[in-house]
């Protein structure tokens, strides 16, 4: 750019203004004017420098009339590129004789002359079109406002004219994509001037009200209502459909209660709705797909009592809350604040899926509807009148229906629910209560066991509750008191056997739900740090050595002389419980080795294995521990004897042993329950497999895990959906191949459909997988597998559609769920104290309903915007991650300037981030740069809009203003040169 000093550009000035003088003198043609101008303003010299526009119309509004010939010479100039649009919309809008109506008539007319056109020739125009297309609305506005206020005092023709031509104008502007877009714009830029514009606009709409007798042009109140409200969704909205049914939300669940069963209500549900954002679904189908997944997985549960307790629990105590707190948040009460409209709603859609309803009601043996709906009303989310109504909907085609058998739960599963939920709630009470009422809590532990069901009811009604942690918490201070009062002397059987059903019930807890879940990271309790130093987890063994540590020899020899006598009585030694179970390991290791070196047969071994189970069966368990670990580490040879020595504390009790110890059965049980998950993920083959024993942190298979994925993925081809047994599959496969080689084949097996409907299946099921450890899946997804399809020849030929776009989904949806588990990540280690589900539900539930009522909205998307637009960060590694896939989108966005597969591919991937993003988006594109959706425009205008463009920059800072402004006058150059 050349600089020039202030004297230059007045004397350019001075020039000009006496060439137009000598123009209209000579009476000059428009071509005689453009080939003098040559002469002051050399080639590639723009007039603006010089106010040109200014200048000519200065010139041409001299007298009461415009000055036609002048004005000629000023289109001439903007035809020629002379002059900028934006600086002759700015110099009309300096234009404030209104009194001159001719004047404003030949204005209106020469604005409407190149309204259609008007574009951004130069780098320099971009800043200032916004700021120019603000400023002529406003002129217009109060032209029209002018006219109207001498209406019908002066000329009642011209006026109405003027009237009608600003009118025109206005309309055309805002029904105009691109230049509602650059108002949109100024808006941003300026909010002063779109506040001069909207209270100019209200002093029209006030003026019109009380003049009778004007009769207003056609379209000047919804001109007037969409410059008032210059929302985004409204003026370029997305073409974002929501899908008529989702296979996500079902897996999703599933994911989360096989791999988290205990997280807390505001884990779940921000995973939720983040399905409910991506999907753009409106409350009433969400619910509605929550509540039919929710049924199909306890459908697939029904035949296995533990897993079938597990999922009623959710399905008629947690997702009734679940539903009232996304109510409370966003919801729309009915009338009298009885009911959600949009729950009333979801139950109308559900009874649709009557055969899925049916076949539910048949194996569960209840209305489940109905069942659903009671605890709804509990919450005040629906009426008594609903239930009433939707009761009679279902149960003239319940009765109608042929109960099955029940596989599982033996009666009518909500059934189990009421009778578990006050069990425990008896339970806690006892354990938060006194401890020497340890003969009470014995009983009460004892008949839960017996119950068969009663306990897993007991414990999924405590999982879901969020009272898990605190079950086992107090369990575990039980536990500690049995220990001090049967260590005391001549403590009573009845002591010893409370620490022993007290050990079992927390080690079967600790198997089922997970150390980290149930337990404190540092607690000093016996059993903890018996877990933490004995205890297989996850598939995770301990050295056999290190446990022997925890030995004492004289104590070791002191229990092998005792449990060698045929009359073995712990009351003739002074070894307590924790020294029998801390030192069992060492007298189990010198019986198998006595045995190996034929110091003993093995009628001694049975001997001494039942006198252990016997008098504790914790002994069992912690001598099976021991066991499981030397079988991990010892040859393949040696593996016969302490295999069948675990096998031995499995044999049933006899009729002696259950008449004369008391609650023995109850105790093995549950020792037996322990054992056979340490044996199966020790030593499977020994294991019955009747027993179904699935560990989900292991793969004990002949099969290639490749096969197992393909096996698991041709059942949902087959089923429409992920089965519940499959969810433990899938964790083991990841586990076990880890996320690059699970995320690699998950792609790979999506990308082989050809139907657009069974991609949207597998994207959903695929998302909901990697749920599993969404974080890492994510990672992989963005370092290792899309950079494979962008740039190996032979992958990039699966980039076609519709596989394209579904990678592109793929990709966009793991981001925003990755992003959303990192949001929730922070918040859950910010808390300083650890509060109930209920309690925090209660609380939640409260602040939320008030700030609805507050509020006076029901829309949906409130609950991203509370105070969390602006706090939304991409943390790392996700935030590293996203930046080399900018990189990768720089390099082949424009690739020799050819539209490849991978332009397409770029192209969908930014198009899914702003429409399932919605106030998210800005957060994820932050680090893209600018230039990509450059290169896109002039790739692909076609498959560009307004409305995309906007929401690919952040409009509240100044380099997303220009960014945007730059693109959109790009998109509208790229058109016009079609239309040519």
């Amino acid at each position: 750019m050349v600089n020039m000093d202030a004297s230059q550009i007045t004397s350019k000035t001075s020039s000009l203004k006496a060439l137009i003088l000598k123009a209209w003198r000579e009476r000059w043609t428009d071509i005689q004017w453009g080939i003098n101008i040559k002469t002051i303003l050399p080639r590639g010299v723009s007039g603006d420098l010089y106010n040109l526009a200014d200048c000519i119309l200065q010139q041409a509004m001299v007298g009461c009339g415009a000055n036609q010939l002048v004005i000629s010479y000023l289109k001439h100039s903007l035809a020629s590129h002379l002059v900028s649009y934006a600086a002759v919309l700015q110099r009309i809008a300096k234009f404030d004789a209104f009194h001159k109506p001719h004047c404003i008539l030949s204005l209106l007319e020469f604005l409407e002359g190149f309204l259609d056109n008007i574009t951004c020739r130069s780098k320099m125009e971009e800043d200032i079109l916004a700021y120019a297309v603000s400023s002529i609305i406003l002129w217009l506005l109060q032209v029209f406002y002018y006219s109207l206020s001498k209406y019908p005092s002066s000329n009642p023709i011209q006026s109405q004219d003027i009237l009608e031509k600003s009118t025109t104008l206005l309309h055309s502007i805002v029904n105009a994509d691109f230049l509602i877009a650059m108002f949109y714009l100024a808006k941003q830029n300026d909010p002063e001037e779109y506040s001069s514009v909207t209270k100019k606009c209200q002093e029209i709409s006030a003026y019109m009200l009380m003049n009778t007798q004007f009769k207003a042009p056609g379209t000047i109140h919804e001109t007037l209502q969409k410059l008032c409200t210059l929302d985004i969704d409204k003026i370029a909205p997305l073409n974002t459909k929501p899908e008529p049914i989702t296979h996500c939300l079902q897996a999703i669940i599933a994911i989360d209660l096989l791999s988290n069963p205990g997280a807390d209500m505001q884990h779940i549900i921000n995973q939720l709705l983040v399905v409910q954002r991506i999907k753009c679904y409106p409350l009433p189908r969400f619910y509605c797909e929550l509540i039919r997944g929710s049924f199909i997985s306890l459908n697939d549960v029904s035949k296995e009592a533990s897993k079938q307790s597990l999922w009623a629990a959710f399905t008629f105590l947690k997702l009734p809350k679940i539903i009232q707190y996304i109510h409370n948040m966003c919801g729309t009460t009915g009338k009298d604040s009885e009911y959600s409209i949009e729950v009333v709603e979801a139950f109308e859609i559900l009874l649709q899926s009557t055969s899925l309803l049916d076949i539910v009601d048949a194996k569960n043996s209840c209305n489940c509807v109905t069942s659903l709906l009671e605890n709804l009303v509990k919450l005040n989310v629906v009426s008594e009148t609903h239930l009433a109504y939707f009761n009679q909907k279902r149960e003239s085609r319940d009765i109608k229906l042929q109960k099955l058998e029940p596989a599982g739960l033996q009666g009518s599963v909500p059934g189990f629910i009421t009778q578990a939920e006050p069990v425990l709630a008896g339970t806690l009470k006892t354990l938060g209560g006194d401890f020497h009422k340890t003969q009470d809590l014995y009983a009460m532990l004892c008949s839960m066991v017996s119950g068969g069901t009663t306990l897993d009811m007991v414990l999924a009604v405590a999982t879901v509750e969020g009272k898990l942690k605190q079950f086992v918490t107090r369990l575990i201070k039980f536990n500690e008191y049995a220990l001090i009062a049967a260590s005391e002397k001549g403590a009573s059987q009845s002591k010893v056997y409370v620490f022993d059903i007290t050990f079992l019930l927390l080690c079967s807890i600790v198997q089922d739900y997970g150390k980290e879940t149930v337990l404190d990271e540092n607690g000093d309790s016996f059993f903890e740090k018996w877990v933490r130093e004995c205890m297989i987890h996850k598939g995770v063994h301990k050295s056999p050595d290190t446990i022997l540590q925890r030995c004492d020899q004289q104590l070791v020899d002191i229990f092998i002389h005792h449990l060698g006598a045929l009359d073995f009585d712990f009351k003739n030694t002074n070894l307590k419980p924790h020294d029998l179970c801390n030192n069992v390991s060492g007298v189990i290791k010198e019986i198998l080795f006595a045995w190996e070196q034929g110091a003993i047969l093995a009628a001694d071994v049975k001997r001494m294995l039942d006198s252990l189970r016997q008098k504790m069966a914790s002994l069992a368990v912690c001598a099976s521990v021991w066991l499981a670990s030397y079988i991990n580490v010892v040859h393949q040879d040696a593996l016969f004897k302490p295999v069948n020595m675990i096998q031995q504390f499995l044999t049933p009790p006899s009729d002696v042993e259950l008449a004369q110890i008391d609650n023995f059965k109850e105790r093995t049980l549950l020792m037996f329950q322990i054992i056979r998950k340490l044996q199966y993920e020790t030593h499977p083959q020994t294991v019955p497999k009747s027993k179904n024993i699935t560990l989900p942190y292991s793969i004990i298979s002949r099969q290639p895990i490749l096969e197992q994925l393909q096996a698991v993925w041709q059942d949902i081809k087959l089923r429409g959906y992920l089965h519940i047994d499959a969810t433990n599959v899938v964790e083991s496969l990841l586990n076990t191949g880890g996320p690059v080689w699970f995320v690699t084949n998950l792609v790979n097996e999506t990308l082989k459909f050809r139907c657009q409907q069974d991609l949207d299946r597998s994207v959903d099921i695929v998302l909901a997988m990697f749920h599993l450890d969404i974080e890492k899946c994510t990672l992989a997804l963005i370092l290792n597998v899309l950079p494979q399809y962008l740039y190996n020849s032979k992958l990039c030929e699966e980039l076609v559609e519709p596989q394209s776009a579904t990678l592109a989904k793929l990709a966009v949806y793991s981001i925003y769920a990755a992003l959303e588990y990192s949001m929730s990540n922070k918040v859950h280690s910010s808390r300083k104290r650890r509060i109930d589900d209920s309690e925090d539900m209660e609380v939640m539930c409260a602040a939320n309903k008030v700030r609805r009522l507050n509020d006076n909205t029901s829309d949906a998307t409130m609950y991203y915007s509370q105070g969390q637009s602006s706090g939304v960060v991409v943390r790392e590694p996700l935030q590293s991650a996203l930046e080399v896939l900018y990189k990768c989108f720089t390099q082949l966005a424009g690739k020799n300037g050819d539209v490849t597969a991978q332009t397409k591919f770029i192209f969908e991937f930014l198009l899914y981030v702003v429409q399932c993003g919605q106030d998210r988006a800005q957060a994820v594109l932050q680090k893209m740069p600018s230039e990509i959706v450059s290169t896109l425009i002039k790739a692909l205008p076609d498959n560009f809009n307004i409305g995309l463009i906007l929401r690919l920059y952040d409009l509240s800072t100044v380099y997303g203003r220009k960014d945007t402004a730059r693109d959109l006058c790009l998109l509208r150059n790229m058109r016009l040169l079609a239309l040519i």
